[in-house]
């Protein structure tokens, strides 16, 4: 499900999904005069001596510069720029530069080349950019048309590099839009598709191969339908090539019994051709009704019109054929790795096959919980292992698997989670890797270990000088050749470098090889800007476990509370696996309402949220809308009753997607009102109305042998006498094909049903991002809430 981050960003909010991205009550006797604020650390971001402003309501603040403006957040102008290029199987970093040229940067040489420059205008309008292999053509993707989140259809045109001339990927002789165009790993070869059927093509110049013959509406051959595309591979794609060129893999998805959603779409005012509203049709598979049926293939692409099978394991076998595929991937030319699961989701089992003959290396079943198991293996150098991150004692670590026999070892372990794997170096054996400490949930840190048990992990970022010290790190890891691009998040102002990495004496060292971005303007625009001050704490939650906490302090406030307290506004996700406080820098509309509006903005994660653990992670199974709710309402009162500074009179929660389901259940479940006021943008309001995978997968089947009762307790829609005399706003654009507008309609008609009063606004046209309509959109919120918290403009 989307996780929403409040940075301007073209057409989409990026999740924590993979939010995405996306993403407490109960105080009793002698737990109530615990100390709840167990950490308190605060990052100062700005400080001095400055001017009193009156926020009205709000206490004074002494405050250092300009306060931050909503036309600062909306506009992007106080935006950090990261790197922007991509590594190309050689090893080189594909780039543009200010005037829009295509570069290859060579770390090896230092050198720059110039692939496209100013004289290809045509070209430059492309989006996409991709070198094939043997560096001698550059494919361009021109005239992006969206269809979801992460698919589009373009027209390509691929550009021969020794020769200057430039050859349009056609269909049968015609232009066509394509749904994607992958490169071999190998060579110049590539594969396509149109219409839902998949071509192949041995050379830029070469006639195309037809592979599949039975693309249709329905029917997507080598590309995701939706709910593949949203809530399992995350990209636009589900081809595989093979490490050596001569072998794909491809998943057929068949939505013939899928149902349809129709969303209605009004257009623009004052255009007549829609005097009778158009509709988007799209598969949608909702909680317990028929999922998609996936087949797999391979194909020898010396004979490309003969498909070999993948048959599931038989475990896997149902008569609804409703397993799911996760993950593909080759360890070796001819021996391929994947992973199945069932439907809901709680067992899972690896083969690895060569050609159709496949055996089973390593089977997962929870009965409190589920499998995500996402991500595609990572395998050494001649294919006999592979590396995938499954839980070991309760927190999620890098697990080596064999491609021939049953041998699962584990290469780390400790209280800590590994997030993602990075590499596995084919030269050096070692496996690179990013995640957070036992110490700190929140930070995250870029390791290798040798790729053999009982090897000690080597924190790499740590060790990186940096002034002002960061501790939120990412890396981009060459394909080809030692090198790496560290990305510095957070907690200050973002940077990047490129490194070149050696391995000797069972140490890894960095060396810096050359800045590639570090957001000089950007500081020089804060320096005169009032920043808020972050504070990070943890709250006993008196029942076992805790919250992790961030506060977005207003700059100058006063913390002894002497001189009046400061209302707080809870920014809630809090979906499963889903975390918000983490030591990432940004700047976004929480920002603006603290510097600006002198409000102190927090984010919570309680029990249901990632990065601590599955003992705190599967504490809401197949149970939405408790637990992780429960923590909201009881954090929140607990910054209250420490924190000298908060107002608990004037306490709000806002969300969006999953967060907006769960700001209107705080609401619902706020029997001592400590929310004075909500709003849910967005949001689910009945579970059974929602996506199969993402929803069984934390619940189960609405079915009464197995989980109705389930489903009916989280029915937000049932609530509606809990929102009677209370502040609330729904907010929702009708194009969402992610939640769709049916959520807020449903909602909406238990509340007006029931005479029970609240604000509502909906978006024509707009889907789940609200993209077109920010400024409406962050006015419409400002206004709320400054009446809720009573401010004076």
């Amino acid at each position: 499900m989307i996780m929403i981050s409040f940075i301007l960003v073209l057409k989409e909010l990026v999740g924590s999904k993979k939010s995405n991205s996306r993403k407490y009550l109960l105080i009793g006797g002698a737990a109530a005069v615990v100390i709840a604020v167990v950490v308190v650390l605060i990052v100062v971001l700005t400080g001095g001596e400055d001017d009193t402003k009156d926020n009205g309501n709000s206490s004074p603040v002494i405050q250092q510069g300009d306060p931050i403006t909503l036309e600062d957040f909306l506009t992007g102008k106080l935006s950090s720029r990261g790197f922007s290029g991509d590594w190309s199987p050689s090893g080189k970093v594909i780039s543009r530069d200010d005037r829009g040229s295509v570069l290859a940067y060579d770390p090896v040489t230092n050198e720059t080349k110039t692939l496209l420059g100013p004289d290809r205008e045509d070209l430059l309008q492309g989006f996409k950019f991709d070198l094939s292999a043997d560096e001698r053509y550059l494919l361009v993707a021109r005239g992006y048309g969206k269809i979801f989140r992460h698919s589009f259809l373009a027209v390509y045109d691929i550009v021969d590099l020794v020769e200057g001339k430039t050859i349009p990927v056609n269909v049968k002789g015609a232009r066509q839009a394509l749904n994607v165009v992958e490169w071999s790993p190998v060579g110049n070869s590539f594969i396509f598709v149109h219409q839902n059927n998949l071509y192949y093509k041995a050379s830029p110049e070469a006639t195309e191969v037809q592979i599949t013959d039975d693309g249709a509406p329905s029917i997507y051959n080598g590309i995701p339908d939706w709910v593949y595309e949203e809530e399992v591979f995350s990209t636009n794609i589900a081809t595989w090539f093979s490490p050596d060129g001569k072998k794909i893999a491809f998943i057929k998805f068949n939505d013939t019994k899928t149902r349809l959603m129709k969303i209605p779409v009004y257009g623009p005012p004052g255009h007549p051709e829609y005097q009778y509203p158009h509709e988007l049709v799209v598969h949608y598979p909702k909680a317990g009704t028929p999922n998609p049926e996936v087949n797999l293939y391979t194909v020898d692409l010396s004979n490309p019109t003969n498909k070999i099978e993948i048959a599931p394991p038989v475990a896997m076998v149902t008569p609804d054929k409703d397993h799911i595929i996760t993950s593909v991937g080759w360890a070796t030319g001819d021996r391929l790795i994947t992973i199945w699961k069932n439907r809901v989701q709680n067992h899972a089992i690896i083969t690895s096959c060569s050609n159709a003959d496949c055996m089973e290396v390593h089977e997962i079943k929870l009965d409190e919980g589920w499998l995500e198991l996402f991500s595609a293996p990572i395998f050494n150098k001649d294919g006999s292992q592979f590396a995938i991150i499954t839980s070991q004692d309760s927190f999620h670590h890098v697990t080596l698997l064999s491609t021939t026999t049953k041998s699962a070892q584990a290469l780390t372990t400790g209280k800590y989670v590994v997030q993602e794997i990075l590499k596995w170096d084919a030269e050096s054996n070692l496996i690179f890797y990013a995640a957070n400490t036992a110490e700190d949930s929140h930070v995250l840190h870029i390791h290798a270990v040798q790729g053999q048990v009982g090897a000690t992990p080597q924190c790499l970022s740590c060790a990186v000088e940096s002034s002002p010290k960061q501790t939120y790190f990412n890396a981009q890891m060459s394909r080809k050749g030692n090198f790496l691009v560290l990305e510095a998040k957070g907690p200050n102002v973002p940077w990047a470098e490129m490194f070149e990495w050696s391995f000797a004496n069972n140490a890894v060292s960095l060396k810096p090889v050359k800045s590639l971005e570090s957001n000089t303007e950007l500081r020089a625009k804060l320096e005169g800007k009032a920043l808020p001050k972050v504070q990070y704490h943890e709250i006993d939650l008196g029942n076992g476990f805790t919250s992790k906490v961030m506060l977005l302090i207003p700059p100058g406030a006063d913390l002894t509370g002497k001189s009046g307290k400061y209302p707080l506004l809870v920014d809630v996700y809090g979906g499963p696996n889903s975390y918000s406080v983490t030591s990432s820098w940004s700047l976004g509309w929480g920002h603006h309402l603290s510097s600006n509006r002198s409000v102190i903005y927090a984010k919570i994660d309680g029990r249901g949220s990632g990065l601590r653990g599955d003992k705190l992670l599967f504490q809401l199974y197949r149970k939405l809308g408790t637990v992780e709710v429960e923590d909201q309402i009881t954090t929140a009162k607990k910054l209250s009753e420490q924190l000298p500074y908060v107002d608990g009179s004037r306490m709000a929660i806002w969300g969006w997607s999953y967060g907006g389901y769960a700001s209107a259940m705080a609401l619902a479940k706020d029997a001592n009102k400590v929310f004075k006021c909500a709003v849910s943008v967005a949001p689910v309001t009945d579970w059974t109305f929602y996506d199969s995978i993402y929803t069984e997968r934390y619940m189960g089947l609405p079915t009464v042998a197995d989980n109705r009762a389930g489903y009916e307790q989280s029915r937000l829609t049932s609530m509606f006498e809990k929102f009677r005399n209370r502040k609330y706003m729904l907010i929702h654009g009708t194009y969402d094909d992610n939640v769709h507008f049916q959520q807020a309609m449903q909602w909406s008609r238990a509340l007006e049903t029931h005479d029970i009063m609240f604000k509502q606004v909906s978006y024509p046209d707009e889907d789940h991002s609200l993209a077109g309509v920010r400024p409406h959109l962050y006015h419409t919120l400002g206004r709320f809430f400054s009446e809720c918290f009573e401010l004076r403009d």
